[in-house]
């Protein structure tokens, strides 16, 4: 992804950022003349979790929703995550479809993770001139996603439609709908949010933690017997004219601006100074976006703008400051992340700064105990107050006949990581096991999870308000919730049941670093769901007949199905690739989906291919909420302002029932019917 983003930005900064140019409608008019449709896509929205606190008396403007029309659960992808069933909404099509199976997919020639987002570049080649290489030839990274989104028929019907902050849509493929990017949208890394942290205090296990950990002292810098200053430097993107093509970047390639905190001697308060911005911070105070702007080229050439906040944890004794994720600034986007180009800085233009980062939420801090819970809720709210901004921007815009869609992450994310304080979905539930480590923010944030669902509350009425007479109004969420307790470590499974073997004797390792013995492994796990054969003529060195896998695959399927942990099922169905997918990519696709039963997860390390010790473990992470399991386990919800004459939706119903609500065919191969069709 780094490779990419950076290879990105150096094609950008040769040939100049060209906004696209939009083309003519081809109707005249909105289709037919018909009312127009609002959407409202929340992420991680649980129908059971909706339900009681509809009961409750905690979400009229939901209650009021599903009085007019329709509540019903609606069925997810398979798997069950985000970047998955959004695409699937997106296209209608399955994942055999649009070719996105989880949120990592493997390079079989390598046996590598790679990312879900972007087809692998071609970083071309590059000539040397003065310590500075200029690319020459080679490929701009491309959206992975196969497909026609639902907007490019709409707009070629003539109804004007507005997207904001669609996950899967980074890098934007072209089109002529204003569709802003969101999750999988990068940082000005290349990543998906690494945030910097400064501090006076050593940092435990830095080298596990996903930020940039700076221990920093204070020096004396105006002489007068008093150290109250610290200079310190802040990474962007990676400085792609100092690397050779395909050159990974390691810790000294990347671009800095340099930072200076200059501490008040008798209040707790700091000055913050980043590159040319400044802001005076209180104790627990966050800074309003500061831009930056990193300088690839001499004489300040071509400059690259960010955007970055501070948030001030600490004074005395010690200083602690966090940084967010550099931010593509969307005053200047350094690369594309909307269609047209310009969508992004219009809507600057009309809100000023905004997050531009696919998931701005900072889990990471969280996870890595940077940030405590009262920490994160602060930080939350500066997102839920980018959003209402911006919806409330979008509905200003909303004219009767067009088609709005609005991504909501106030639940998503927060499941994630506040599970462990208290399990919204079932009250009764026993403690979960990283509940201990944080028992005294129960108290405080143990109804949390409710309040962002109250939070959603109070969008919706907004949109109930003011949306035309007439209109269409659709909230609908991608998948559901449940809890994250015990996770699991698929390959550690494959090895101890014989179908992965390790080098030397070895009991541990990882793929990334060449410790699989492949002339003996059968079977290999990649990403949160999937599970691959190791089949000669595809992976690298396969030693699997390509007769004899439906055989293995049965017998792995079995095996896993019957897995217990005490009492409990771990995994609930273990699903064919080639027999839940269709489609023109179905061969991309894992050769299983692993579908786990509630409670249960795939590891983050077995994810990327580490092999442990422990198959199954207790989870301890502040992640402690999921979805990544079998799908009926997490369906997600629809709530339409009009009866629905029927029951059993999915997904890509939804989005045939945006086309036929203005009598636009459906793209071939997309799956779904209307919603509203007897």
């Amino acid at each position: 992804m780094r490779r990419a983003a950076g290879l990105l930005l150096a094609v950008l900064l040769l040939v100049g950022r060209l906004d696209a140019l939009s083309s003519a409608h081809a109707a005249d008019g909105k289709a037919a003349d018909k009312t127009g449709i609002f959407v409202l896509g929340v992420d991680g929205m649980d129908p059971v979790v909706l339900q009681r606190l509809i009961d409750e008396g905690k979400m009229p403007s939901f209650a009021k929703l599903a009085a007019t029309g329709s509540f019903q659960s609606l069925g997810t992808a398979n798997p069950p995550q985000s970047p998955v069933a959004w695409s699937t909404f997106v296209t209608g099509l399955n994942p055999g479809g649009h070719g996105v199976f989880d949120f990592v997919h493997r390079d079989p020639k390598t046996y590598l993770p790679i990312s879900s987002a972007t087809l692998p570049e071609d970083p071309g080649s590059a000539v040397s001139l003065f310590g500075y290489y200029i690319p020459i030839g080679g490929k701009t990274p491309q959206n992975t996603r196969g497909g026609v989104p639902f907007w490019d028929p709409l707009m070629k019907a003539g109804v004007d439609v507005e997207v904001y902050r669609m996950p899967g849509n980074y890098p934007p493929p072209p089109s002529d709908a204003k569709v802003l990017s969101g999750m999988g949208t990068v940082d000005m890394r290349g990543g998906y949010g690494t945030y910097s942290w400064f501090t006076t205090y050593p940092v435990q296990g830095r080298e596990h933690m996903k930020g940039d950990i700076h221990q920093v002292s204070l020096s004396d810098d105006d002489l007068d017997g008093k150290p109250d200053t610290v200079r310190a430097t802040l990474k962007g993107p990676p400085d792609v004219f100092r690397m050779p093509p395909g050159h990974v970047p390691g810790d000294a390639d990347y671009l800095t601006v340099p930072v200076t905190f200059r501490v008040d001697p008798e209040h707790d308060a700091v000055l913050v100074e980043a590159g040319d911005s400044r802001a005076l911070l209180r104790v627990g105070e966050w800074s309003d976006w500061l831009p930056v702007k990193f300088h690839p080229l001499p004489a300040s050439l071509l400059p690259l703008e960010g955007i970055v906040r501070f948030y001030v944890r600490q004074v005395r004794p010690g200083l602690e400051i966090y940084a967010s994720p550099v931010n593509i600034s969307p005053a200047n986007p350094a690369q594309d992340i909307s269609t047209p180009s310009s969508f992004a800085n219009e809507l600057y233009a009309l809100l000023g700064y905004y997050y531009t980062q696919g998931m701005p939420e900072d889990t990471n801090a969280l996870k890595d105990r940077i940030f405590d819970d009262d920490d994160y809720k602060r930080q939350v709210a500066l997102v839920q107050q980018d959003t209402t901004a911006m919806l409330d921007l979008a509905l200003t815009r909303f004219e009767p006949g067009d088609t709005t869609f609005m991504y909501l992450s106030d639940i998503d994310l927060q499941c994630h990581m506040l599970w462990r304080l208290g399990d919204p979905k079932n009250l009764d539930a026993p403690p979960h096991p990283a509940r201990a480590a944080d028992e005294h923010a129960v108290a405080a944030h143990g109804e949390d999870i409710e309040g962002y669902y109250r939070h959603v509350d109070q969008l919706l009425g907004g949109v109930l308000e003011r949306v035309p007479e007439g209109t269409l109004v659709i909230v609908m969420s991608d998948h559901g919730f449940q809890p994250y307790t015990r996770k699991v470590n698929l390959n550690a499974w494959l090895r101890d049941n014989g179908y992965l073997v390790l080098k030397d004797g070895k009991h541990t390792g990882k793929i990334t670093t060449g410790d699989v013995d492949w002339t003996k492994t059968r079977a290999y796990g990649l990403g949160f769901n999937a599970l691959y054969v190791n089949q000669r003529g595809r992976e690298a060195e396969g030693i699997v007949e390509r007769t004899a896998a439906p055989a293995l695959l049965a017998e792995i399927g079995a095996k896993l199905e019957a897995w217990r942990d005490g009492d409990a099922k771990v995994v609930r169905r273990a699903f064919l690739g080639d027999k839940i997918y269709s489609g023109p990519r179905t061969a991309e696709a894992p050769d299983m989906v692993v579908g786990y039963d509630k409670g249960y997860g795939c590891s983050d390390e077995s994810t990327l291919g580490e092999i442990s010790e422990t198959v199954i473990e207790d989870n301890l992470s502040r992640w402690s909420g999921n979805h990544l399991m079998d799908p009926e386990v997490v369906p997600g919800v629809i709530l339409t302002n009009r009866k629905l004459p029927r029951t059993g939706y999915a997904l890509p119903d939804v989005t045939a029932t945006l086309l036929a609500h203005y009598g636009v065919p459906l793209p071939q191969g997309m799956e779904g019917k209307d919603v509203f069709a007897p």
